[in-house]
């Protein structure tokens, strides 16, 4: 960035919180016959009628699908955690953090916390216990507030956000950091998530000049113990090692693939919590000698799925890499569709591909695109995870050959709201949001050519368009500024819309918002600062924001008011 969002500390290191406030207003019997068999019949007849009255009234009337009956309520706590929140050499990491307004359950108090992990014995990490590594504290007052940690030069524990009460529905957060000049060139970003047990990414390398990490991070206060189980071109990889890790309470490691796992040139990682949850996060940076070939997070793919569907396929020159893994036993047989701007199509060359079972396989989508954005549609027999890596090429003029890198992966559908934070507003900066909206397709009949997916190739079951609401919410360190009108987009079932985001003027960064009507889509959003050496790229898709939470309706059991 030219100018610093905040300024520095006297030793060099930024590590401070801002918020941005905006209030909002808080916004009788009937008389039994004589019994002509005398008053001890006619009480025990009354009783039983009383009986049968509670019994109809306490139990539980069946749900229409058989099931448990439950409740929908507004989630009452939420937490995300930004994993590496610091930054070195240089280098300029913003958090940044927005409870989104407009949402059920922010009608109560609430209250949020901003602090760093003191767990962590990562000896890369700063001292959390020095006195100038303070914790942010409590940045966030209302819904629609916003916040923001900016470090600079100095490696921080990871950043712990948490809400209660009418801040915990809608917390969205995320971390930047951009690296202009150094060896880790780049504009590197990822969503700052919960924990849970479960986490799947498709991506990185161990091949010569290739970083890349899986940083566990447990932000509880028991331990965590974890299974990483790592899967290459040619199967699962042995790695003991990575058996039964434990993570300490509010604390940090980190895996290097390169120390595991040498040259592999694609990986596939599941990380399983045995006990506890952790929050889990893999970095990616290749250099050549000393020329930058990319920075970035991998984000986290959908959970394996026979239909698999990976938002925010950029347009222009590159490489464009799927890789594709098939967890279990089962070979998968996968069918590729591009869905883009001008409809959905089969390509020729690619219509199927093998994954043996167990394996990950790379599959190059150069000529498939022809430089064009996408929404890469994978329909298995078995269920499966995929990502995408993306190369972007650059000009430097004393370093030759630049590139950087970016990534997508299997997104979640979204069919209520969902948003990002932190997105730049700087003027060099400009912001893509790609929606789609897929058809539900019987099986695809014909592969023989390219062409545009019509009645000879698939049966669209739905093609009723969607309505996709964007709301913008600016914010700035040290001002309020008014959100700008809402956008509506319509997102016509199997095309990808591109929306150009404004620059909200006088903003830092800003938060998008999307709220979809009549049907669900999948979200990813690309962020572009323009650099005469080579454009630097970020972005991710989207995930729902946790909003509410199911809640089993409780019954009182009518056999416990029967005499024992």
């Amino acid at each position: 960035m030219t100018e610093p969002l905040m300024p520095d500390l006297t030793d060099g290191a930024t590590s401070q919180a801002r918020r941005r406030r905006r209030r909002r207003p808080r916004s009788d019997a009937q008389a039994m016959p004589p019994d002509p068999r005398g008053p001890r019949a006619a009480a025990v007849l009354l009783g039983s009628l009383v009986l049968i009255v509670l019994i109809g009234l306490l139990v539980p009337k069946a749900s229409p699908s058989g099931g448990e009956v439950v409740v929908t309520e507004p989630v009452n706590s939420s937490t995300a955690v930004c994993p590496e929140p610091g930054s070195i050499d240089g280098a300029r990491t913003t958090s940044a953090v927005t409870v989104v307004p407009d949402l059920p359950g922010q009608d109560r108090e609430g209250a949020a916390s901003i602090t760093y992990l003191r767990g962590s014995d990562d000896p890369d990490l700063a001292d959390p216990q020095a006195p100038d590594v303070e914790d942010p504290g409590e940045a966030l007052a209302d819904p629609g507030d916003s916040a923001e940690v900016v470090a600079e030069s100095r490696r921080l524990p990871p950043l712990d956000i948490r809400t209660t009460g009418s801040l915990g529905p809608g917390l969205v957060a995320a971390q930047v950091t951009q690296d202009s000049f150094n060896e880790r060139r780049g504009l590197a970003s990822t969503a700052c998530l919960g924990p849970d047990t479960s986490w799947w990414f498709v991506g990185g390398g161990s091949v010569a000049g290739r970083d890349t990490r899986l940083l566990l991070v447990n932000p509880e206060t028991s331990p965590a113990e974890v299974d990483v189980v790592l899967s290459g071109p040619e199967g699962e990889i042995s790695t003991p090692s990575l058996r039964g890790v434990v993570v300490k309470p509010r604390g940090r490691m980190v895996v290097s693939l390169t120390r595991i796992a040498p040259r592999l040139p694609a990986v596939a990682w599941h990380v399983v919590a045995r006990s506890g949850r952790v929050v889990a996060a893999v970095s990616d940076i290749e250099i050549q000698g000393f020329v930058p070939r990319g920075a970035d997070w991998i984000p986290p793919s959908s959970d394996p799925a026979s239909r698999v569907l990976i938002p925010g396929v950029i347009p222009g020159e590159g490489g464009r890499q799927l890789l594709v893994h098939a967890p279990g036993d089962i070979d998968a047989t996968v069918k590729v569709r591009l869905i883009t701007e001008g409809g959905a199509y089969v390509p020729a060359a690619l219509s199927e591909v093998d994954v043996p079972a167990g394996t990950v396989t790379a599959v190059d989508l150069d000529g498939a695109l022809e430089g064009q954005a996408a929404t890469v549609d994978l329909v298995s027999d078995v269920p499966i995870v995929a990502g995408i890596r993306q190369r972007h090429p650059g000009i430097d003029a004393r370093q030759g050959f630049l590139e950087e890198t970016s990534f997508t992966a299997g997104a979640v559908g979204i069919s209520d709201v969902a948003a990002a934070a932190g997105l730049p507003a700087e003027k060099i900066t400009s912001v893509t949001l790609w929606i789609t909206a897929p058809g539900a397709l019987q099986e695809i009949k014909s592969h023989s050519e390219a062409m545009p997916m019509g009645d000879d190739t698939s049966v669209v079951v739905d093609d009723t368009p969607v309505t996709a609401t964007i709301t913008i919410l600016p914010f700035a360190p040290d001002a309020v500024i008014a959100p700008p009108e809402p956008i509506v987009v319509t997102v016509s079932r199997d095309r990808l819309v591109a929306v150009q985001i404004p620059r909200p003027r006088g903003a830092s960064w800003f938060t998008a918002v999307v709220r979809p009507t009549d049907g669900a889509v999948v979200v990813a959003h690309r962020a572009v600062r323009r650099n005469p050496d080579g454009s630097l790229i970020t972005g991710y898709p989207w995930r729902p924001l946790r909003t509410t939470v199911p809640v089993p309706r409780a019954y009182q059991d009518a056999a416990d008011l029967l005499p024992r």
